[in-house]
């Protein structure tokens, strides 16, 4: 089965995907400027910093379970 999904899933053409015509425009690219900008690092930095304690949250709610 995993063979068979593989198969499919190279065998789908990408030119679909090209027409989208938003992805391709003056405010797609405003707003990749604006996402990958120079605060990108800070900004993934933000998002990713409360990953950790949610991890432990997690961890510990598991072990009191138990």
């Amino acid at each position: 089965m995993i063979r068979a999904l593989a198969v499919a899933a190279l065998s789908a053409a990408p030119s679909p995907a090209w027409a989208c015509t938003l992805c391709h425009s003056r405010l797609a690219d405003d707003v990749r400027a604006v996402v990958f900008g120079g605060d990108m690092w800070i900004n993934l930095a933000a998002l990713f910093a409360p990953v950790p304690v949610l991890a432990l949250g997690v961890v510990l709610a598991r072990r009191a379970v138990r």
